[in-house]
């Protein structure tokens, strides 16, 4: 379980969604914000796996985050209901692309947004856990490397 940018993350889902066209429809999106005032968003590919991207929108085009691929195992009932419950909500996400300086991977979509990862936290497996302190550390590293702790004047 990797922490990378989350342009890597969207370009691994990418191609698992286009390798798979047959399970398209079943994939979920949850968003929400945790326990430290980051962004979470919970992509859920059934029988391929969950990815979390965590970060922080420094404009509407730009989100600085990390992100994981959680698990591969298959995403029991109770999550799925999860998933689909809560305000449904437009998403946009454009991050750039790993590789390529003049390309950038665009994600947008309808989710479901909860107000807190409360009812989630329970349900994921303790080595998902420390993924998500690991993703934490690494958005407050950027933060303090970006300048964006720094009071304004």
């Amino acid at each position: 379980m990797a922490v990378r940018s989350p342009a890597e993350i969207m370009e691994e889902m990418r191609r698992y969604y286009r390798a798979r066209p047959g399970l398209r429809k079943s994939w979920r999106v949850l968003a929400g914000r945790d326990d430290h005032g980051f962004s979470d968003f919970f992509f859920c590919a059934p029988r391929l796996g969950i990815w979390q991207i965590k970060g922080e929108m420094r404009s509407p085009y730009e989100l600085v985050g990390a992100g994981a691929r959680l698990t591969a195992r298959k995403v029991d009932d109770e999550i799925g209901r999860l998933m689909e419950g809560g305000m449904p909500v437009p998403f946009g996400m454009i991050s750039p692309h790993p590789r390529f300086r003049d390309r950038a991977i665009v994600a947008a979509g309808l989710g479901s947004y909860q107000e807190s990862m409360e009812g989630l936290r329970e349900l994921i497996p303790p080595p998902a856990r420390e993924v998500d302190l690991q993703l934490v550390r690494k958005l407050r590293k950027m933060r303090g490397e970006m300048g964006l702790d720094s009071a304004y004047l």
